[in-house]
């Protein structure tokens, strides 16, 4: 979850004394030290973790053996083998960043770890649900508070449990380079211009052959991811070949026609990668130390830019080069659906960053430039949508509001996340009648956020939702991402416990239905059913939500269609 401010040094000082003592974060129940081990014997392993109040929890586990850019093989360890599972994994290397959490914790290469949350691992036939965090790509990490599933998994209804897991997996060039320009290139190494799914993939297949150990049903996994997490998530729906290991999907904010490059642009990519790492061949560059890649990844992103290395790649083998098509027809009937986003995703475009952290800026093809970059960065890439190509587009998409630059702000949402998940839902809705779309409007004062973050705050110049918003109160760490939530004291406790639940409905029964938020009508293309979590914390569901917006938008068509 990439950060764009710091916290003040105070906020800084207080959330390290918490971060040692209270397990990084907040809850609706006091936590109490961890007490005592709890064990666990699943076929790859007897795995030791930590009773905390409570909550069992396992952390670091290995899910897949290491070899560089190199598809992950299954771990070799059996029942017999005692494993430590107390302290979170490595993160993949990236770019260190001052704000970017994940970052900053022990990083390498070999980042193939996973970790789970119960309440009681005796508890058998629980709902699981696995999280694919975000990050563009490049950034973040299982280690970010902000994932922590301790506060999910406690603060559930005293009758209710579930298996709660989240990833890491491999980013950025090690997640997704073309590796067939360089000297003693083989078929081995083919895979390396997709591991991040295929890492993903192999955490799911981990999941299904030990987590009733942890008291999972193999027959109800939920697979969850947002922003780039989100986009993997498709890509997993979209492969039927994956379907064995889970049945339910929940995308915040994430898709793939945003995450995409071309096969011809990942391969000019990976040939400046090349240059800058100073390989030349398969063997220099599978010599890499952690440390070497790990001081060229900030030089890497930089010079990339919006094409940076990371973003899938349909390349026909591992993603199809038709997934838009295959979705429609019905790739993913078998797969019961979970998806939205934010009104205000990326609204940190539209301030004025020279004079203001929450004014608006005021020429509106500020954001129009921005959207040329991204797309001239990403073209040709089959499922993206260029609004800028299509004559007359922007300009009449301006003309339906008086903002103008509000107007470009929301096109540019639109195009990158809103419209592409609505598509998603629409296309899922003719094959699962249980696909639910959500809208969260919802975002604590901004007035109250400035207040206690100061310069370190990250609001909406309109108050708006940013990107991540709903993920801050669906996981309920309240100190998370102070900087967009503001006060953990005044995070409000019942739209925590109403996300949560929706979370938690959803993925024990397919239906985010429940006594906190009342009925949530599946949706369908003639009424459009769509949840709203509105500004002032109602969860309303409408039919015909933005009808108006839809239709204007259905003129785009993504790439290679």
């Amino acid at each position: 979850m990439k950060r764009k401010a710091l916290l003040a040094s105070i906020m800084a000082l207080l959330l390290a004394v918490c971060i040692s003592f209270a397990g990084c974060g907040s809850t609706d129940k006091d936590s109490a030290e961890k007490t005592k081990d709890v064990k666990v014997t699943a076929p790859t392993g007897t795995y030791i973790g930590q009773e905390n109040n409570g909550v069992a929890e396992f952390k670091g586990i290995r899910y897949g053996e290491f070899a560089p850019f190199k598809p992950a093989a299954d771990v070799t360890t059996t029942e017999d083998d005692q494993i430590e599972a107390t302290e979170f994994g490595k993160n993949c290397i990236q770019p260190y960043d001052e704000v970017e959490v994940a970052s900053q914790d022990p990083c390498s290469q070999d980042c193939l770890f996973l970790n789970v949350w119960t309440k009681d691992v005796a508890t058998k036939d629980k709902p699981v649900i696995m999280f694919i965090h975000g990050g563009s790509c490049i950034w973040g990490g299982t280690s970010d508070p902000t994932y922590d599933g301790e506060y999910f998994v406690r603060n559930l209804a005293e009758n209710e449990d579930c298996v709660f897991i989240t990833i890491n997996y491999r980013l950025s060039i090690l997640g997704s380079l073309d590796l067939s320009g360089l000297e003693g290139y083989t078929d081995d190494y083919a895979s390396a211009i997709n591991l991040s799914k295929l890492d993903q993939t192999q955490a799911l297949k981990w999941i299904n052959q030990n987590i009733e150990a942890w008291g999972g049903d193999t027959e109800n996994v939920t697979i969850m991811g947002q922003s780039a997490g989100g986009g993997a998530v498709e890509m997993l729906m979209a492969d039927t070949d994956t379907h064995k290991y889970f049945n339910r999907a929940v995308i915040n904010s994430g898709s793939q026609s945003r995450e995409a490059l071309s096969k011809e642009k990942v391969k000019s990519n990976s040939e400046k990668v090349f240059k800058i790492l100073g390989v030349k061949s398969i063997e220099e560059l599978t010599a890499l130390t952690d440390k070497q890649i790990s001081d060229k990844m900030t030089k890497i992103t930089d010079e990339l830019g919006e094409a940076h290395p990371g973003l899938k790649c349909a390349d026909g083998k591992i993603i199809s080069e038709t997934w838009w098509e295959d979705l429609q027809n019905g790739a993913a009937k078998d797969i019961d659906l979970l998806i939205g986003g934010t009104n205000g995703e990326e609204d940190w475009n539209s301030i004025d960053w020279d004079n203001s952290i929450s004014k608006p800026i005021k020429d509106p093809d500020t954001i129009k430039k921005c959207m040329e970059d991204i797309d001239d960065a990403r073209a040709d890439t089959y499922g993206r949508f260029y609004a800028l190509d299509q004559k007359g587009f922007y300009d009449g998409y301006l003309a339906m509001g008086d903002d103008k630059v509000k107007q470009a702000q929301d096109l540019f949402n639109d195009v990158y996340f809103n419209y592409p998940t609505h598509l998603i839902a629409e296309v899922q809705a003719k094959h699962n009648k249980n696909t639910y779309l959500y809208n969260w409007e919802y975002a604590p004062d901004m007035n109250s956020v400035l207040d206690y973050n100061g310069d370190a705050a990250e609001v909406s110049p309109w108050g708006r939702a940013l990107h991540c918003m709903d993920l801050c109160f669906e996981f309920g760490t309240k100190e998370g991402y102070p900087e967009m939530t503001g006060d953990p004291k005044e995070m409000s406790d019942d739209i925590v416990a109403q996300a949560r639940k929706m979370l938690y409905s959803f993925a024990k029964t397919g239906n985010p239905s429940n006594d906190l938020i009342g009925e949530w009508k599946p949706f369908d293309n003639d009424q459009m059913y769509s949840m709203v979590i509105t500004k002032d914390a109602k969860w309303d569901c409408k039919a015909n939500y933005r009808r108006d917006i839809i239709d204007y938008m259905k003129k785009l068509t993504p790439y290679g269609m």
